[in-house]
């Protein structure tokens, strides 16, 4: 009688494997083709975070001898009336180009720095960033391909396990029927989590061994589920909080220094081969190199919301090599013409006293 119990129960677990095939068939097409989406899918994760991680020390790091800025013929930011380059204090007075920032955490200075993102444990570049916006896009699609063959089960497990928690007397004593339920762990909304958890916990004395784990409600798949759904939530607000700044032309460091630091002065030298030469010679000589003060509401790199995506879409996805010649950043068009146009240099009062000390 035990043999017969035994191979009835084979055989039962035989035909239940084979009807979840045949629904999984009938649905995604073939178990083929949806390994042959999720594989790529994944593998190209991992590259793309992999691209983050590496290079701590050495990537985007400026390799470059301070240029002589009276050889200089571009517009090009400065730090004070002098035209002077930046440099960084921290890295030996090395020059720090324009749009450069020294990171604390990776203890070096970053070209075209954004932020340090702690997930990867590196800086995020504007060099890397077409990078990282991938990373944060394919989270929540490869979150969405996982859980597509799952989805219609799970929906259901919540739906009993809620409707379970609901009519259970222990649930309602500890739970629902008690006031806090409306307050604590997330309010009217975490009221229905925490039921429906406590729903799952009730359904786990009544599981089978003979069903696999996906076919029975279980606490576990669903607190995956849900905690991959807050994860792909939050890097798409991120990817879309990132392409706000980028079609503006600013950094994640540019848009916070924009909206607690107003009164950062900046300055722009315009090379006297830039200056308007029908003014006459006099007045050129007079306003050789002429430094202008960017003004608090202007965006210095902005080069218009198509041009800005370009600048990052048209990047090559790998570092550009080390021996790299040193390209300046375009400045803002318009910003610079009403620099041109503007008769002398017009700092702003505290620029005036940084200079003065």
């Amino acid at each position: 009688m035990a043999h017969t119990s035994s191979r009835t129960k084979s055989i039962w677990r035989y035909h239940h494997s084979l009807e979840l095939q045949l629904q999984f068939k009938s649905k995604f097409g073939s178990l083929g083709l949806y390994f042959a989406a999720v594989l790529p899918l994944f593998s190209l994760l991992g590259l793309v975070y992999v691209s983050l991680v590496v290079g701590r020390t050495t990537h985007n790091t400026p390799r470059h001898p301070m240029p002589d800025k009276d050889e200089l013929t571009e517009p090009y930011e400065c730090i004070n009336l002098e035209g002077d380059l930046a440099t960084c204090s921290k890295c030996d007075g090395a020059w720090k180009p324009p749009r450069s920032h020294h990171c604390s955490t990776c203890g070096v200075c970053r070209m075209e720095f954004d932020h340090h993102c702690p997930w990867v444990g590196n800086c995020v570049t504007r060099a890397r960033m077409k990078n990282f916006l991938a990373l944060l896009l394919l989270t929540p699609i490869a979150y969405l391909v996982v859980l597509l063959p799952i989805y219609p089960t799970l929906l259901r497990h919540m739906s009993l396990a809620l409707t379970t928690s609901h009519v259970d007397a222990w649930a309602n004593q500890v739970w629902w029927d008690w006031y806090g339920s409306w307050i604590f762990f997330g309010g009217p909304f975490g009221r229905w989590i925490f039921g429906m958890a406590l729903g799952f916990r009730i359904l786990k004395t009544q599981r089978k061994p003979d069903l696999p784990l996906i076919e029975q409600p279980s606490l576990r798949l669903f607190v995956i589920c849900a905690l991959g759904l807050l994860f792909s939530v939050f890097t798409l607000t991120l990817a879309l909080w990132t392409m706000k700044d980028l079609v503006r032309g600013l950094t994640t460091l540019d848009g916070m220094q924009e909206r607690h630091t107003k009164n950062t002065s900046r300055f722009v030298c315009i090379p006297s081969e830039n200056v308007d030469s029908s003014r006459g010679a006099e007045d050129a000589a007079a306003t050789r190199n002429k430094i202008v003060a960017v003004l608090p509401e202007e965006r210095l790199y902005d080069l218009g919301t198509w041009s800005n995506l370009c600048d990052i879409l048209e990047r090559p996805w790998r570092d550009p090599p080390s021996t790299a010649s040193y390209k300046w950043p375009q400045v803002n068009p318009t910003v610079l013409d009403r620099m041109r146009k503007t008769k002398k240099s017009v700092p702003s009062d505290n620029s005036i006293a940084e200079t003065d000390n």
